[in-house]
C-alpha cells in the first residue's frame, strides 16, 4: 500500500494561512470604518442643508430672533467643524487601510509561496503513484505472459487466465 501524502510544512501553512486571514479581517474592518465615517459626513451634510433651507425660510418669514438665529448658525458651525474632524480621521484611517493593504498582500504571497510549494509536492506525490502502480502492472503483466509461455510450451491445453483452451 502506498504511503499517503505528508507535507512538512503544512503547520506553517496553517499559520500563514491565520495570517492571511487575519490581515483580510483588519482590512475589511478598516474599510467598514471608513464607509461609517462616510456615511456619518453624508449624514451631518444633509442636516446641515436641512438646517440652511429651515433658516432661509424662516428668514424670509421673518419670524426669527437674532438669539435664535445665532444659535442656528452656531449649530451649523459645529457641524461643519464636526465633518472637517472626521475628514481628518478619514485621512488618518485611509492611511492606515493603505499600510494594512500592503501588510495583507505580503502576507497572501508568503502563504501562496508555500501554497504553491505544497501544490508542487502533490504533483510529485501523484506523478510517484502513478509510476509505482504503472510498474506493478507491467509487472503483473509480464507475469502473466511468462506463466502463459510456460503453459503453451510443455503442450498441454489446459485454460490460460486469459480465457479457455485452444484446440489444435
Amino acid at each position: 500500500m502506498a504511503r499517503r501524502f505528508r507535507f512538512p510544512l503544512e503547520t506553517l501553512l496553517r499559520v500563514r494561512q491565520l495570517r492571511e486571514r487575519e490581515a483580510q479581517r483588519k482590512v475589511a474592518a478598516q474599510q467598514a470604518e471608513i464607509a461609517r465615517l462616510d456615511q456619518l459626513n453624508d449624514a451631518t451634510r444633509a442636516q446641515i442643508a436641512l438646517e440652511q433651507r429651515e433658516l432661509l425660510d424662516i428668514q424670509q418669514q421673518q419670524r426669527l430672533s437674532p438669539a435664535e438665529l445665532a444659535r442656528r448658525r452656531a449649530w451649523v458651525a459645529h457641524l461643519r467643524n464636526t465633518i472637517a474632524q472626521r475628514q481628518a480621521w478619514r485621512a488618518e484611517m485611509a492611511t492606515r487601510l493603505e499600510r494594512l493593504q500592503v501588510e495583507f498582500q505580503q502576507a497572501r504571497q508568503q502563504t501562496r509561496i508555500i501554497a504553491k510549494l505544497r501544490e508542487r509536492r502533490w504533483s510529485e506525490y501523484v506523478r510517484d503513484r502513478q509510476r509505482a502502480e504503472q510498474a506493478a502492472t507491467q509487472e503483473l503483466a509480464q507475469q502473466l505472459h511468462s506463466f502463459r509461455q510456460i503453459g503453451g510450451a510443455d503442450g498441454s491445453s489446459r485454460p490460460t487466465a486469459a480465457g479457455p483452451a485452444r484446440l489444435e
